[in-house]
């Protein structure tokens, strides 16, 4: 993942409400700066936040970075496992800047939608090289998440990088 400047990323994060008992999840390709945002974010308000990685050594990294916080909880996934929910935990928030394959994606979405609050919301990065030509990547995205039971979905563009799609989980859609 590209570096993120720090002013969007602290833009982005305040689409998190400051409720108590806030549970946010990452899948996430690299140790980008937006854990450690979010990480931070997650200790000033006594968050619980779960860092997905598909790479051995970035969860060693991960944990020698943040192990000394109870508050996160890092998790080595395959995307092709069953489902991502092994403890019953759903999560208000969703942060994908992992890279998945298109052949992935729809499933992807069927098990994120079972450990999404009511009302959660997933962001998804989507690198704006692969939409240079056209919007095929967000487009596509934006069907997926529509066929998923994901509704008010919409992009936002504050990283030069990326283009966002975030998109809410409604109450009683999907089982």
């Amino acid at each position: 993942m590209n570096l993120l400047p720090t002013k969007q990323i602290n833009q982005l994060l305040t689409i998190i409400n400051l409720y108590p008992s806030i549970r946010i999840m990452h899948f996430s390709n690299d140790g980008c700066e937006l854990n450690d945002k979010i990480v931070q974010l997650c200790t000033e308000h006594e968050y619980e936040f779960q860092l997905n990685y598909t790479s051995d050594v970035l969860v060693e990294n991960a944990i020698d970075k943040f192990d000394k916080n109870p508050l996160v909880h890092i998790k080595k996934i395959n995307l092709q496992q069953p489902r991502y929910a092994i403890q019953a935990k759903v999560y208000d928030y969703l942060f994908v800047t992992m890279s998945i394959e298109d052949t992935l994606k729809e499933s992807f979405l069927k098990k994120s939608h079972a450990i999404i609050k009511n009302a959660g919301i997933i962001i998804i990065f989507v690198p704006k090289i692969e939409n240079k030509k056209d919007d095929t990547n967000i487009y596509l995205w934006m069907q997926l998440l529509e066929e998923n039971y994901f509704v008010a979905s919409n992009t936002i563009d504050i990283f030069d990088d990326y283009d966002l799609v975030v998109s809410k989980k409604m109450h009683g859609w999907g089982g």
